[in-house]
Formats: C-alpha cells, structure tokens, sequence
C-alpha cells in the first residue's frame, strides 16, 4: 500500500473515530439531561404529593376535631344541654360532616374525570333555587359575608343536577374564602350559552396567576402563610365539570375590584317554560351570618 493511501485510510478511520466519539457524547449528554429532567419531575411529584397530603391532613382534622368535641360534649352533658344547646351543637355536627363529604367528592372526582370515567345524569330542575340553597349552606353561618342570588325567573336546567351543583358549591366557596363581604350571584343567556356569574368585591386574582388558579392545587397564597382553608381543587374540578358538560369556567376582572367567575351551559341544556311570557320576577336572596333572610321581589 502506498504512503499515500495509507495516509488517507488513516485520517479516514481518525475522522470516523472522532464522528463516534461525538456521537456517542452527545448520547451521553442527552441522556443525563433526560435523567436530570426525570429527578426534577419526580421531586415536584413528591412536593405537589407531600403539599397534598398536608393540605388534605389540615382540612380533615379542623372538622374532624369538631365533630369529636362537640360529640363528646352531647355524650357527657346530654342532660345538663338546653334544648337550644343540643340543636346547636348538632347543627355544627351536621356542618363539619357535609363539609367532609364535599371535601371527600371533590377528591374523588378528580380520577373518574380524568379517566373519563364520571357518567353525568340528566335532571330538569330550577337553577336559582338551587343556587340559593347553595349559598344558603355556604353564607348562613359564615364569617360576616353575605351573598345574594338574583336568577330571571323561570330558568330551569336539564343536566347532571348533582355536578351542577358541585361547580356552584366550589366557586361560591371560592367567592367566599377569596373576595370580599358581599358576593352576587347572577344570571344571564349570552349567544348559545347561559352564563352564571359570581362576583365579589374582594381584592380580585393578581395578573400573574390569572391562569394557575385553574391548576390542581394551586393558591394564591400557599403553606404555613396560607390565610384561607382549601386544597386547591375547587376551581379546577369546577372548570372540569363545567367543560364535561359541554360548557366552561372562566375568570374576569371586576371593575373597579373584585373577581367575575362565569360558569356557562349550553343553550340546549336550558328547559325554559314560556319565560318572555312569565311574569317578569327576580329573586333576591340574601345570607347573612347574624340574620338568615330569604327575599323574593315582584318587579
């Protein structure tokens, strides 16, 4: 063989070497970013688990710890408790205890929907008593808010009643926990939808988490300086629903402040009898703490 070509099979094999070399760093390189990105995931998992479950811990033992005082308080003073007394005590019972069932179903929900696995039912029912019922279990025993539902008349609803529900329950809390002492509830068809809107008056969301408030555990404010209780599902589960039901959940601005959380339905979804020609009247309902109120104007 020539000094010539030997020389070339050479730098060949060289440039070859060096191309493999190459090749096999970048393998390497990708690799250990692929490895770096698959800690990273599993450590947020572990903190997003580890949030959670101390979330769920707090929320659980609050009422839990109710139940138990207030239980044991009727076991050992039965007869030396007023009547009014007993009531009392029982009404606080049966609070904590439907707040845990709230609490458990939000949870669970979340895997049947995710999984496609939550079947929806379909109910005709009239929507603004529903939602007075709802602030009325939310806003009578409440800290100081007061809301008020004001639905046309006549709007009634064919969809999955209990879902329906469970979106309102979780964006009054939200209003609730969130925005400030009065709370609107209205009411309106929009296009092929019919839109309900929670308003507040509180301090609104800040621009930055006008987004993240729909994801799954997510607050405004989190850990030990949270100020409010929850686990950050109920307007992401409100949204869900919302959406499997062929409608959705959206977050506005309110002028000069507050938040505007909309939940809309489909037209279709809507059963309304004769509404142009039904006398043309609004409820107002109205919860405070210190005096329950139901308020029906003729207008």
């Amino acid at each position: 063989m020539s000094p010539d070509l030997t020389l070339w099979v050479a730098g060949g094999i060289a440039a070859v070497s060096v191309a493999i070399v190459a090749w096999c760093l970048r393998l390497a390189t990708a690799a250990r970013a692929k490895e770096r990105m698959a800690r990273q995931e599993a450590d947020d998992a572990r903190h997003i688990k580890n949030d959670f479950v101390s979330m769920v811990s707090h929320e659980l033992r609050t009422p839990l710890t109710s139940i138990a005082g207030f239980a044991q308080t009727l076991s050992s003073d039965w007869t030396r408790l007023s009547k009014t007394e007993i009531e009392e005590f029982l009404g606080y019972i049966a609070k904590q205890a439907n707040y845990l069932g709230d609490l458990v179903e939000d949870v669970l929900v979340i895997p049947r929907l995710e999984a496609g696995r939550l079947r929806f039912t379909s109910d005709v029912f009239d929507l603004g008593e529903m939602i007075g019922e709802v602030a009325q279990m939310l806003f009578s025993t409440s800290g100081g808010g007061e809301a008020a539902v004001s639905i046309p008349h006549g709007v009634r609803v064919q969809a999955d009643a209990k879902r329906v529900q469970q979106v309102i329950r979780n964006l009054l809390e939200n209003a609730r926990k969130y925005g400030g002492d009065q709370v609107l509830v209205e009411g309106l068809t929009h296009g092929e939808q019919y839109v309900v809107v929670v308003s507040d008056n509180g301090p609104g969301v800040p621009d930055g988490a006008t987004n993240t408030i729909f994801e799954h555990f997510e607050q405004i404010s989190k850990g030990d300086s949270r100020s409010s209780s929850g686990i950050g599902l109920g307007l992401p589960i409100a949204r869900s629903l919302a959406r499997a039901m062929g409608g959705d959940v959206w977050y506005e601005r309110r002028f000069p402040t507050g938040s505007r959380f909309c939940f809309s339905l489909p037209a279709d979804a809507l059963v309304v009898e004769d509404l142009e020609s039904s006398p043309t009247s609004e409820q107002d309902t109205r919860h405070q703490t210190s005096d329950v109120r139901l308020l029906k104007s003729e207008i």
